[in-house]
């Protein structure tokens, strides 16, 4: 063993304290993502009395890894005093924190390489476990309390910056949702962007009213069987793009970055956030990408859009991925140019009017799919072409910031992985 690493056994102890007064209510389970949230588990007829009493600063880590993909579920509680637990969970805490801080034990509990170590050290035929055994004989680097609380410090730095920017980027998406629905459902946009109006219609408007409440002419649509804008118009996505296509499968895909390699975008790569996720791609080889893959190579302002799985999450490539492809679960939109403005669809998608249209076209099989024609069927309302460079000002604004915000995030998880990788570098811990 080497000579700063210590087994993890010394410094920790089980604690089993079950809920058998049901003076705790508050339910919570472990996430992928490795933090304590409430439970969606369907508890009608359960005894909670078994479950057990979980309290701030202990942990809770579900023994059972066949079922968790590459993730080992383990979780420190820092939001609440109390909360319980399933019973199949173990609950453990630090016997003195003077020796090992929790929030230092949980950043390694965080990183890669233990969920690596802990699926290797499963067994077990119908169900592999990581047992309290094992937990305990995991060894990681003690060094000083002084330096333990500096390496906290500086993660928790970087990660409560992420916590903010992802909150921002949730104001943005609310505040893009909202103006969707004024302007594009109750159709309450400024009017001095419309003149598709008589000189009478002016004549006699409220100016400090929406187009709608203040008298605006609207005319029935029979695609979208309601009233729309006199001078608007429903499109279908197809007459506004040059190409809808689909990814491609590689012969060979590496899933840790490789110099050289291009980066591969999967759905999972694309995000609620409506971005794509780098830490999240795999990598092709060039040859493939440029040959074999070269129908699905993306461009910059190339819509994405999952079409397998986890239905209409969507992202605009940008201009930092300089040269990428994508699988066959996810379809690639390229617009006409100076026919449509790409954020203006972003903007459209954002509303979430598309999530009923692909319930309605979803194809049912193993998973849920959803074909490109169906994608080229969608319903685009377009307002006329002079109104239309106004309101592309707000909207690019708001994308703008977000996008800003997702770079400086996706910086901030390189130095998250950065710090968690350093944990393990004897001669960094030991300066």
């Amino acid at each position: 063993m080497r000579s700063s690493y210590k087994k993890l056994g010394q410094f920790i102890q089980e604690v089993n304290i079950r809920n058998k007064d049901l003076g705790v209510e508050r339910l919570l389970g472990v996430s992928i993502r490795k933090v304590l949230m409430p439970s969606i588990a369907n508890t009608i007829g359960t005894d909670m009395k078994t479950y057990k009493i979980i309290k701030r600063n202990q942990f809770a880590y579900g023994p059972v890894t066949s079922r968790n993909g590459d993730k080992i579920s383990i979780a420190l509680l820092e939001d609440f005093d109390e909360a319980i637990i399933s019973q199949a969970y173990v609950v453990f805490e630090v016997i003195d924190e003077t020796q090992l801080l929790p929030e230092y034990a949980m950043m390694w509990f965080r990183r890669p390489e233990f969920d690596r170590y802990a699926r290797f050290k499963s067994y077990g035929s119908a169900r592999e476990t990581f047992d309290w055994n094992e937990l305990c004989d995991t060894e990681l680097p003690i060094p000083s309390m002084e330096e333990q609380r500096e390496i906290v410090a500086e993660y928790n730095t970087i990660t409560n910056r992420i916590t903010l920017n992802e909150q921002l980027n949730q104001k943005l998406e609310e505040t893009a949702q909202a103006l969707y629905k004024h302007w594009f459902v109750d159709f309450e946009f400024p009017i001095h962007c419309h003149s598709e109006r008589s000189e009478e219609s002016h004549i006699n408007t409220d100016y400090s009213k929406g187009y709608k409440s203040s008298g605006g002419e609207m005319v029935y649509n029979e695609e979208l069987d309601g009233e729309i804008p006199l001078g608007w118009e429903v499109r279908n996505l197809s007459d506004l793009s040059k190409l809808i296509t689909k990814g491609t499968t590689p012969r060979k895909m590496y899933s840790n970055f490789i110099k050289g390699k291009i980066p591969y975008i999967k759905a999972q790569s694309i995000g609620s956030n409506h971005f794509i996720n780098p830490l999240k791609t795999d990598f092709i080889d060039v040859d493939d990408h440029r040959k074999e893959l070269k129908r699905s190579i993306i461009i910059e302002d190339d819509l994405l859009f999952t079409i397998t799985g986890t239905l209409g999450e969507f992202a605009l490539v940008d201009k930092e991925i300089k040269e990428a492809n994508t699988n066959q679960n996810v379809a690639i939109i390229r617009f006409k140019e100076k026919r449509i403005h790409p954020r203006f669809i972003v903007f459209l998608l954002m509303g979430n009017w598309h999530k009923d249209f692909l319930l309605e076209n979803t194809q049912e099989a193993v998973q849920a799919n959803l074909n490109l024609s169906m994608i080229g069927n969608m319903k685009i309302i377009l307002p006329p072409k002079r109104y239309l460079e106004i309101i592309i000002k707000p909207i690019d604004v708001i994308i703008e910031q977000k996008y800003n915000l997702h770079k400086q995030n996706n910086r901030l998880l390189l130095f998250e992985q950065l710090i968690l990788s350093r944990m393990s570098k004897e001669e960094v811990l030991l300066e």
